[in-house]
């Protein structure tokens, strides 16, 4: 059963419950009422009757039964007793009698201690008020019995119920067709939901329900689409991930096939045994610079996966003698290139990891030595920001292209490849100086004009460090 009919089938019976319960509630208190009212009408008749009798009988001394049968008969012919039946008797006989039968079936009687009473009757008659009393006349005793027509209090209440179930239908009714649409606008925005959810369970991720009111539904809504949104950027992240994750495998591939497809034919040409010397040391020195490229290669590789771990600790440094030790490092291999080297940093201290800021700095002044084609220079600049620190990597080398800046930092991504591979470069030291800067939480920004030079930005933040 669904929420619409549950909620349809609910109200309608609390309206026919609510209802049911209030009406008999009413009807019920009406009619006591007035059968109250009509018995204190009736005892009041009676005790007229009563107070007739015993006037005549106190004007007289000696009780005159012809005088009370015929004030009696006079005032049933004036309807002055409002009564149905009414019997006058004594001990020997009886001395008026009007529809004696009416009164037959009344179970009523006197005690010494009770002189009147009185019940209300249904039967063949009607509904009846039947009174009973005794009526001292003289030296004797007269029994006065009357009925009292109470019919009409009952078919009044028979005419309210009749209405009464008639405007308890029509209310039903009504309030089941109002809860039907009441439930209808409810349950249309949950419907809405619904139709939200099964879209994007079947893949369709970009539906949402929007919904607008300031109810719990459109709460519910909003709440629904802020999952929706994260849902389909986190999937499309894991698409992203996906794609980049088969495109490093297929670069790594291809990385490792060349120079291992080498390796083995010239370790073929060395199984053979019949080289010439020069041969012979040409094979074991290209199987040598091959081995040593992929030996770099997993060295990096390695790299990348153990920064992908988040595992670091930082220390503080003076920023001058940390970029002077990396000067001392470098200077003289890029010096047998024709590239001079200048370094600045500020005297100060900072946070942050040694050997990874160090592979860093190595990769990005190598890049800019593979940049250029002869002489040039390379600048070093390191300052202290506040929380962190900052380098700069500026060369007048060949310089890029704009669209090649988006994509330098990605895994096995050279600008010129066959001059990248001939260098013994595998398009990794930028991708792993990504990976540093994000584990110090900082940032990296390339400026680039081909045939000018390339200027790198560095920025780090050490993690106990606040950032600002």
């Amino acid at each position: 059963m669904s929420y619409r009919v549950k909620l349809i089938l609910t109200i309608s019976l609390l309206i026919a419950l609510s209802l049911s319960i209030g009406g008999t509630i009413l009807i019920t208190v009406s009619f006591q009422v007035s059968l109250d009212a009509e018995t204190d009408a009736a005892l009041r008749s009676y005790e007229s009757v009563q107070s007739t009798l015993y006037l005549l009988n106190s004007m007289v001394s000696q009780t005159d039964y012809e005088s009370l049968s015929t004030a009696l008969s006079q005032m049933a012919e004036q309807n002055m007793g409002n009564w149905q039946a009414l019997i006058l008797r004594s001990d020997s006989q009886v001395i008026y009698e009007s529809r004696g039968e009416a009164l037959a079936v009344a179970q009523l009687s006197l005690s010494d201690t009770v002189q009147c009473c009185y019940s209300l009757v249904d039967d063949l008659y009607g509904h009846g008020l039947v009174v009973l009393s005794r009526i001292t006349a003289g030296e004797e005793q007269l029994t006065l019995s009357a009925r009292f027509d109470m019919s009409q209090v009952y078919n009044a209440r028979q005419t309210q119920l009749r209405l009464y179930t008639v405007v308890y239908i029509i209310v039903v009714l009504f309030g089941t067709g109002a809860a039907a649409v009441l439930s209808f606008a409810m349950t249309r925005r949950l419907h809405r939901l619904t139709v939200a959810v099964r879209k994007i369970s079947g893949g369709d991720l970009s539906t949402r329900s929007k919904l607008s009111s300031p109810d719990e539904f459109g709460q519910l809504s909003r709440d629904f689409d802020a999952m929706a949104d994260k849902l389909q950027e986190n999937i499309s992240r894991m698409e992203t991930e996906m794609q980049r994750q088969e495109s490093f495998m297929g670069a790594f591939a291809h990385e490792l096939k060349t120079p291992m497809t080498s390796i083995i034919g010239f370790a073929d040409l060395l199984r053979q045994g019949n080289l010439d010397e020069n041969t012979r040391i040409m094979a074991a020195d290209y199987i040598y610079s091959e081995g040593k490229r992929l030996e770099k290669l997993s060295f990096k590789l390695l790299d990348l996966i153990l920064l992908k771990k988040d595992a670091i600790v930082m220390r503080r440094v003076w920023l001058a003698s940390y970029v002077a030790e990396i000067e001392r490092a470098l200077a003289p291999s890029l010096k047998k290139k024709g590239i001079r080297l200048v370094c600045k940093a500020e005297q100060k201290r900072v946070a942050l990891e040694p050997d990874l800021v160090k592979s860093l700095l190595y990769n990005l002044i190598d890049n800019a030595g593979k940049a250029m084609d002869g002489e040039g220079i390379i600048a070093v600049m390191a300052t202290a920001i506040p929380g962190g620190c900052q380098f700069q990597v500026a060369d007048n080398g060949r310089g890029m292209e704009k669209e090649e800046l988006t994509k330098i930092t990605e895994a096995f991504y050279r600008v010129d490849k066959s001059r990248s591979r001939k260098q013994g470069g595998a398009g990794l030291g930028l991708a792993l100086c990504k990976q540093i800067v994000e584990l110090h939480n900082g940032s990296i920004h390339f400026d680039s004009q081909p045939s000018k030079g390339t200027r790198i930005t560095v920025t780090l933040y050490g993690k106990e460090e606040k950032r600002v």
